[in-house]
């Protein structure tokens, strides 16, 4: 399961519950709330005992590295308040990750700031990506980001062009009363 196949999920979830919410039997919702609960507790003690108990031995210490690397299990874990690694760090190996990337085609990226919202990264490109347009270099960073850190709310990338596109939406088309036609000189 990848990252946008986890958020899928995760989307679902909350759908559910929200329909749960909207039971008119207070019964049923109270129970159907708690049963989730419950199940959470249980899935969240068991995944903190399993951080804990690799924690604990440095022979531990390369596999709950890999688990937290790992995009499914990194969201559990990030659910669960229990990511051994801190988010600017996450972030930070996510930057290096595409770090290489930017600087073959002689750009680079920088991370500029992390809060509980947003991260902010700032990218410079030479104008010849070899191949990788702007907005693969900008879904690159996206998606190293969000895999490494699914809590980020944004990740607002500075240095990219803006795209210079119109969406069909905001074209209104012109009333026959509106139309006007300059005659040529030629």
């Amino acid at each position: 399961m990848n990252n946008s196949e986890f958020q899928e999920k995760t989307g679902q979830i909350d759908r559910l519950v929200q329909r749960v919410n909207a039971f008119a039997d207070e019964e049923t919702r109270t129970t159907s709330l708690e049963l989730l609960q419950s199940m959470m507790d249980l899935h969240g003690a068991a995944m903190s005992r399993i951080v804990e108990l690799l924690s604990e031995s440095e022979s531990g210490h390369p596999a709950l590295a890999k688990l937290g690397g790992d995009p499914l299990i990194c969201g559990l874990l990030v659910l669960y308040g229990i990511h051994p690694v801190s988010l600017e760090e996450r972030v930070a190996r996510a930057i290096e990750k595409v770090r290489p990337q930017f600087q073959k085609n002689g750009g680079s990226v920088e991370l500029v700031g992390v809060n509980e919202e947003a991260v902010t990264v700032r990218v410079q490109t030479s104008g010849h990506n070899c191949g990788s347009s702007p907005e693969a270099l900008r879904t690159k960073v996206e998606q190293a980001i969000l895999e490494a850190a699914p809590e980020m709310m944004s990740v607002i990338i500075e240095g990219f062009p803006q795209a210079s596109f119109v969406h069909v939406s905001s074209i209104q088309p012109v009333t026959k009363g509106e139309m006007s036609y300059e005659k040529s000189t030629a």
